[in-house]
């Protein structure tokens, strides 16, 4: 057991031995209580008669066999003394010393001592006074006159634990504090009902361009993207009427110098411990280089299309023109040659040849097509989603139904139209290859201001695993082409019900169009 430090002061010879018998039993407990949970204590006792603290001195000697070191000072100036040259767990004192009286004792003790606990032996029974000394730092009162048997013992043990727990959660609070200030992502506390910042780590002030003590004078709603705004109320209103747990969008952040940060908030609930207010953390992070790269990426991908459906077709009609006129001039020779020569077995062979050249023009064709339909060209994207629909039902002998719920499909430009027409080509490619299907359905209609091209099959059902598999390329390319014209593709399957694939098409992008017709 560690040697336990006592120094007492103490103006009253009285209640200097009734302090000395109430230590003597705390200390008796104090022994009990150390061998079974071997817990050590010092303490120090400021006691101002030098000749009760050796009395005081000598009996707990005996009583606790020299486990107790008493160190005696007689002013506040000594005692501070002490406290720099030892170590203490604990500081007994009375609030009437020579040389400092009152809250002042407490002050000085605490300035000097704050990580020591501090109880306060008085002979004043003032409640004011205890709640003073109480904020001042102190960890509890006891008046001489009113202690009773061993509670020395229970105040320093609680005494003791008290600060202990204080020291945990200040040591625990520079922890949060280091982290909040340190950390890489955008920190802000904010009021919910007022949305004003109570709290802001540099990394958000760094991220939004703009100085803490700046923050600190607006609110949230003040720094986000008008257009986002709405989005951003309904999604804090939704938080804190406790219907989801927490948020995670992605906003527009107006920088100070008119550019516009791209950020990634996460919300959550945030409890303060302050009755009157209810808050949220908002932490955020930078994603404008990442959208930068995504929309880079987005622009090479519309660009390499671009490129291969401009190559396509430059193909496409190099294969209808050259080849397929050669053949077409061919096949007419040999039709002529057929007619002059009657004899078997050439005649035979020119008439052989003539069916394997009408077969390689019409491979030509397909080829031809498949590469650039001309349908487009000539038709416009409902007769060639016509076009489509007809020569897949003869080539694969599948029930195919279009059901056409808008008049007129407004013209759009021509890299949009090829998108659509590959996309639904794409479809019934793989309804071809992986469905199964006896019977297609198609939709085409007005809903919610899009047009909306539905395409049903009762095959076996596209599964989720085929859906995120990241080597289905087909898939992949639908959904790039739909992104690239702003649409939106939705793909679903059941093994009973086969699937369904949606394309929603703003209708806004069809009527920019038009006006971009128009003006040309």
């Amino acid at each position: 057991m560690n040697t336990i430090h006592i120094l007492l002061i103490e103006d009253s010879e009285t209640d200097a031995i009734l302090v000395k018998h109430e230590l003597l039993q705390a200390m008796d407990n104090q022994v009990t209580l150390a061998h079974t949970k071997r817990i050590s204590e010092a303490l120090e006792l400021i006691q101002q008669q030098s000749f009760d603290s050796i009395l005081v001195k000598h009996e707990l000697l005996q009583a606790m066999g020299n486990q107790v070191t008493l160190v005696h000072a007689n002013r506040m100036s000594e005692a501070l003394e002490l406290i720099q040259q030892q170590s203490f767990d604990l500081i007994l004192s009375d609030l009437g010393l020579p040389d400092c009286s009152g809250i002042e004792t407490i002050n000085r003790l605490h300035k000097n001592a704050a990580s020591i606990p501090i109880t306060v032996l008085s002979s004043r029974n003032d409640e004011k006074l205890a709640l003073q000394a109480i904020k001042a730092g102190a960890q509890d009162y006891l008046v001489k006159g009113a202690l009773t048997e061993g509670a020395l013992a229970r105040v320093i043990q609680y005494s003791i634990e008290r600060k202990r727990t204080e020291e945990r959660a200040k040591k625990a609070q520079q922890r949060f504090q280091t982290i909040f200030e340190k950390a890489p992502l955008g920190i802000a506390l904010i009021n919910f009902r007022t949305g004003k910042f109570l709290d802001v780590n540099p990394m958000y002030a760094s991220i939004v361009g703009r100085t803490i003590d700046e923050l600190i004078q607006i609110s949230q709603a003040n720094i986000i993207h008008p257009e986002d705004l709405e989005v951003y109320l309904q999604s804090m209103a939704l938080l804190d009427n406790h219907k989801i747990p927490s948020s995670k969008i992605t906003k527009r952040i107006l920088h100070p110098n008119g550019s516009i940060i791209w950020i990634e908030m996460s919300v959550v609930p945030f409890d303060t411990g302050e009755d009157a207010e209810v808050c949220y953390l908002c932490m955020i992070k930078d994603i404008s280089d990442h959208r930068q790269m995504i929309a880079n990426l987005h622009d090479l991908t519309e660009h390499l299309q671009n490129i291969r459906e401009e190559e396509q077709t430059r193909i496409g009609r190099e294969i209808h023109d050259v080849i397929g006129g050669t053949l077409t001039v061919l096949k007419m020779d040999l039709d002529w040659l057929s007619k002059k020569v009657t004899a078997n077995p050439m005649h035979e062979r020119i008439k052989s040849l003539y069916q394997l050249t009408g077969e390689a023009i019409e491979t030509t064709r397909r080829v031809s097509t498949n590469l650039r339909p001309n349908v487009l060209d000539n038709l416009g994207l409902h007769g060639g989603i016509e076009w489509l629909i007809r020569e897949f039902e003869q080539r694969m002998n599948i029930e195919c139904h279009l059901t056409l719920s808008v008049p007129n499909i407004p013209e759009l430009d021509k890299n949009r139209e090829t998108a659509i027409f590959r996309i639904i080509q794409e479809v019934f490619t793989n309804i071809t290859r992986h469905a199964q299907a006896t019977i297609v359905k198609m939709y085409i209609e007005e809903k919610d201001h899009h047009i909306l091209f539905k395409i049903k099959d009762n095959g076996i059902g596209i599964t989720k695993e085929q859906l995120i598999n990241p080597k289905s390329f087909g898939i992949i390319g639908m959904h790039e082409r739909a992104k690239q014209m702003g649409a939106q593709l939705i793909i679903k399957g059941s093994h009973s019900n086969g699937s369904v694939i949606q394309l929603q098409v703003p209708i806004q992008n069809f009527q920019k169009d038009l006006r971009e017709i128009a003006n040309d």
